[in-house]
């Protein structure tokens, strides 16, 4: 009887091992999913904070020679992914190819489709870097971090103003005083008095186009300024 009450908590013993293997083994899995979550999310936001950088000779919400012959205004809104493709994709050899040589003065407009989404608070936080002549450094990491979930959410935007070494305190002065909302506004019904319908478009010397022909037509107004 003795053996058999020993083979018996033997096994038991096993069982509770075997299920103490198993319960570690499904933790071990749940916690390697959840930290596969958390890198995928914040991998790429560590990786472009050491990449944010401006433009020369870029003021506010404009870079280039105001004297360049050809002026080109993009209308653009954050919430946009051809905007953002052109933001993080071409803009940066559009500003070496154009407007470092001197052919075109270039300048970001907003074009707010309505104030109850989000991206106004995106909207706001770029303008109000813009008051510190980092609108451009500012404009990247917002479209960097467009697709992730709170991007545009208060402690997102504030953390940004430091990524790119802003003032903390006066952005954030800037940001709840709406401050900047008036010249979003503005820059809003400017773009749809121009005939603005959609993002990302250009204004060319006066002659809005989509980007699929921004190129084309920049060179066409070079061409008929001499250039």
């Amino acid at each position: 009887m003795a053996q058999k009450n020993t083979q018996r908590e033997l096994l038991k013993a096993q069982k509770e091992q075997e299920a103490h293997k198993r319960t570690r083994g499904l933790l071990i899995g749940v916690f390697a999913i959840v930290a596969a979550i958390l890198l995928i999310y914040f991998l790429p936001r560590l990786l472009n904070a050491s990449k944010v950088s401006g433009y020369a000779n870029q003021n506010g919400r404009s870079v280039g020679d105001p004297n360049a012959p050809v002026k080109v205004v993009e209308f653009s809104n954050f919430g946009c992914s051809h905007c953002r493709t052109f933001a993080l994709e071409k803009e940066e050899q559009f500003i070496k190819d154009y407007v470092d040589t001197g052919k075109v003065y270039f300048t970001f407009s907003v074009f707010q489709f309505n104030e109850e989404d989000e991206t106004i608070k995106a909207a706001e936080a770029a303008y109000c870097a813009g008051e510190q002549n980092k609108f451009f450094e500012m404009h990247k990491v917002l479209f960097d971090n467009a697709t992730f979930s709170g991007a545009f959410a208060d402690k997102s935007v504030t953390s940004y103003a430091k990524q790119v070494g802003l003032d903390v305190d006066a952005f954030n002065q800037c940001l709840e005083s709406d401050s900047q909302l008036v010249n979003v506004r503005a820059d809003t019904q400017n773009a749809r008095d121009l005939g603005v319908t959609g993002t990302p478009m250009f204004d060319v010397n006066g002659t809005i186009v989509y980007s699929t022909t921004l190129e084309e037509t920049i060179n066409t107004a070079l061409a008929n300024a001499g250039k």
